[in-house]
């Protein structure tokens, strides 16, 4: 009997909670299908697939990534701003294991730095402090512990949610008021962070150079390693390059 799909059911959510605020429109692949089917490098079916979306500005793309299946369901979730823009991007994920573990985080990606911007911090990410505490201050919650990959986290910032051990599908279900909290932020955002944006090439560059930073394999290769094995180097790429490039650009 198949196992029920939360990770995948939580991502597509996310989706869904979007496009209801308008503003997006799915690329399909062949058929009307996903933007990208993979293939299990191994030859052995499918290998899961990747979801687009065109955002009207200051949005740029939304992105879910879904590898794998039975027994680990690999859920990412991306909603990337323009690269020009101040408004943080949104990362979210839920990996499952089996019928009822997973891990999971969400986070908003900054755009500026706290030392030459406070203000910014001050407007984008204060806000989040309630749901922040809300999911954290609770000690039966694994998200209440250290990131589980310090290397990654300096790329996000210090209101993450996320799992730094294995949990359960109940505490997905606790903290999933707090990440929509964080999702409907980022979507306000868009019209209501009144913050000054530098010379729009830096930004650019910026952005170039964080993406970068952010999915270079260095930082957790032993993932990195695993997604080359289920979908083999050239499908990797190609998902990687969707995920670092704007489609406004």
């Amino acid at each position: 009997m198949s196992i029920p799909a939360f990770a995948y059911e939580q991502v597509t959510d996310w989706c869904q909670h979007c496009q209801a605020r308008g503003g997006f429109e799915e690329l399909t692949g062949p058929g009307g299908g996903p933007y990208l089917r993979f293939s299990a490098a191994d030859g052995d079916g499918n290998g899961g697939s990747l979801r687009l979306w065109r955002a009207a500005a200051p949005f740029d793309r939304m992105l879910h990534v879904r590898l794998g299946g039975e027994p680990v369901d690999t859920n990412l979730f991306f909603l990337f701003a323009r690269s020009e823009s101040v408004v943080p991007h949104f990362h979210g994920q839920v990996v499952q294991f089996g019928e009822d573990a997973c891990v999971y985080n969400a986070d908003l990606l900054p755009r500026l730095d706290p030392v030459d911007h406070p203000d910014y911090f001050r407007l984008a990410f204060e806000p989040l402090n309630m749901a922040y505490w809300k999911a954290t201050q609770k000690p039966e919650n694994a998200c209440a512990s250290a990131p589980a990959n310090p290397a990654i986290a300096v790329y996000l910032s210090p209101w993450s949610i996320g799992a730094a051990r294995p949990t359960d599908r109940a505490e997905l279900e606790r903290v999933a008021p707090q990440i929509q909290a964080y999702l409907d932020h980022c979507l306000d955002l868009a019209s209501s962070l009144d913050y000054p944006a530098p010379d729009a090439e830096l930004m650019r560059a910026r952005d170039r150079r964080h993406l970068a930073a952010f999915f270079d394999e260095r930082l957790d290769p032993r993932a990195w390693k695993g997604v080359r094995r289920l979908i083999g180097t050239d499908q990797t790429e190609q998902m990687r390059a969707l995920l670092m490039q704007p489609l406004s650009d």
